[in-house]
């Protein structure tokens, strides 16, 4: 880790120590049960704290390489996170959208299993990754190839159910800004997710996992995931409550009756 990694990797520390408490308010603000997105939120801002740290302790033992690659394992791993909260943001559209989707549900719920296999092989493929057994190097970059694929596979997907929803359901009362948030983010969570398929296929060069260029990771990965949890955040913050949003439609819905028979 250089000068520049070094660098990002302190801003990262200090930007997530900040983000982490507003993501546990919102799901404060949400409620336990209904506040699934935002407890992802802060699973991946620990996750950023976390790999910044060792991305840290690299640079003061170099001679240990252990730290740099969990470093970029936590990274990884980090897309799954992501993902899980756009998954929940998308169910949740369907699930009070008019009239109800339990088919659009379904769809995003079989996501989840090749979700979890390919956070598996990402963690395996970069396990191995530790060993300096030059044997175990090719069936590392094999499972983390696989496990980044799948997540490709699975977001494009994802892409594909978001679509349908924004053409087809009708939007519950102020959730509005939530399919905006879901579709705003993904160009950026695609930026990421790309990027770790091109560090997973290189050992040389720009997007190399353990020597790529300091820039690139912060254009490709760092910022693009900070811009999809500041938008699920902003969700957060102007999405109603969803028991809240539930009475308000209810009650619009029986004023709408009682003029309705007035008429």
């Amino acid at each position: 880790m250089g000068t520049t990694k070094l660098s990002i990797a302190i801003a990262e520390i200090i930007i997530y120590f900040f983000l982490l408490p507003i993501s546990l308010s919102l799901a404060y603000r949400h409620g336990v049960y209904r506040a699934l997105g935002f407890f992802y939120l802060c699973i991946f801002c620990s996750l950023r704290i976390a790999a910044s740290a060792l991305g840290i302790a690299s640079e003061n033992d170099r001679g240990n390489r252990d730290n740099l690659v969990w470093s970029e394992i936590l990274g990884n791993v980090g897309i799954g996170p992501l993902l899980l909260a756009g998954f929940y943001f998308l169910a949740r559209l369907n699930l009070n959208s008019k009239p109800r989707s339990p088919s659009r549900v379904r769809a995003i719920q079989a996501l989840y299993l090749p979700h979890i296999v390919a956070l598996a092989l990402t963690i395996v493929g970069g396990v191995e990754l530790t060993s300096f057994s030059p044997s175990l190097h090719p069936s590392s970059k094999q499972f983390s190839q696989a496990g980044i694929s799948i997540f490709m596979v699975v977001f494009l997907l994802y892409i594909l159910v978001s679509l349908i929803t924004a053409v087809k359901a009708t939007i519950a009362h102020g959730e509005t800004c939530i399919l905006v948030g879901v579709l705003a983010a993904i160009p950026f969570l695609f930026i990421r997710i790309l990027y770790a398929m091109l560090a997973v296929s290189r050992d040389k060069g720009e997007f190399a996992i353990l020597n790529g260029s300091a820039e690139t990771q912060l254009g490709m990965a760092i910022v693009q995931e900070m811009v999809v949890v500041l938008i699920y955040m902003a969700i957060g913050v102007v999405a109603p409550v969803e028991e809240k949003a539930r009475l308000v439609e209810e009650e619009q819905g029986m004023q709408r009756i009682s003029i309705a028979r007035t008429l």
